[in-house]
């Protein structure tokens, strides 16, 4: 008789680049070994949340979350998605004149609070009044006129032109203007209690499926782009270009510059008073 399976609960978001780390795994293209896995979708904001409440045993989520998870869960170094001079995207609706300046006290539509999107943001051009809503919401709430401003993620921020906005800067390059770092967007979490052995196994699995796609890259975008949220608004050539930004070898472990700008991170939200100060010492796993 086989020895029983241990069950691991995975979550990642609708976008082209977690499906695509995650799609060789889900497909078992690469070995579960004694492990049986099971998957979840849902928006950052919910995986967030959910972390708040241990849902999961493997989670994407926002790096600025992670403070207000860090006794739950550890940060793995595989599966990260890193700005490096780009994403995610300011915008207004085409009729205004507000420069990123000009922002000071506005309304901005953020994709949730605890995202590294608004910590970042606060950082760059606060303070101003963030409201949170849903990241697909938030063009409409700016060309309606329900928000001064809105920065965009996932696939929304590369071409917010051809959606009718006016894009006034890439958060991540402004960030590299201030810090020369990198910007930390996404993560993956993994709970502490399933030990050492276990999350440095669930580690290696999960970054060999990165490398099945890397390997594999036109076979899947093509598949991961069916599976994104944006697939009704995304081609193969458009899915190739956000994977090229986020799905790359800063996706296989935390470099030096990564783990500086976690840390910068985690200090300019603590200074704006979004959590408790953290040292990320003893928050990653192996």
């Amino acid at each position: 008789m086989s020895a029983q399976k241990q069950k691991i609960s995975l979550a990642y978001s609708p976008d082209t680049d977690d499906a695509f780390m995650v799609l060789a795994l889900r497909e078992k293209r690469v070995d579960w070994e004694d492990f049986e896995f099971t998957f979840t979708v849902g928006d950052i904001q919910e995986l967030n949340h959910a972390a708040c409440k241990s849902i999961y045993d493997i989670t994407a989520i926002s790096v600025g979350a992670y403070p207000g998870i860090r006794d739950q869960y550890l940060m793995m170094p595989v599966g990260a998605s890193i700005g490096d001079e780009f994403g995610p995207a300011v915008v207004t609706s085409p009729g205004s004149v507000l420069e990123i300046d000009d922002l000071r006290g506005k309304r901005v539509a953020v994709p949730g609070l605890n995202t590294s999107a608004h910590i970042a943001a606060q950082t760059l051009f606060g303070p101003f009044t963030a409201v949170p809503m849903y990241f697909m919401m938030i063009r409409d709430a700016v060309m309606n006129g329900d928000v001064d401003a809105g920065i965009l993620i996932h696939e929304l921020q590369l071409n917010p032109e051809s959606a009718g906005l006016r894009k006034i800067t890439d958060l991540g390059r402004l960030w590299h203007d201030r810090f020369q770092l990198p910007l930390p967007l996404g993560a993956n979490a993994v709970k502490r209690d399933l030990g050492a052995e276990t999350i440095d196994r669930l580690s290696r699995i999960y970054r060999r499926s990165v490398e099945f796609g890397l390997a594999n890259r036109t076979e899947t975008i093509s598949r991961a782009v069916s599976l994104a949220a944006a697939k009704d608004t995304m081609d193969d050539t458009q899915g190739d270009r956000y994977i090229s930004m986020y799905v790359n070898h800063r996706s296989l472990e935390f470099q030096s510059d990564v783990l500086l700008g976690i840390r910068t991170l985690f200090e300019q939200g603590a200074k704006n008073g979004l959590f408790e100060p953290i040292d990320i010492t003893g928050h990653l796993s192996s």
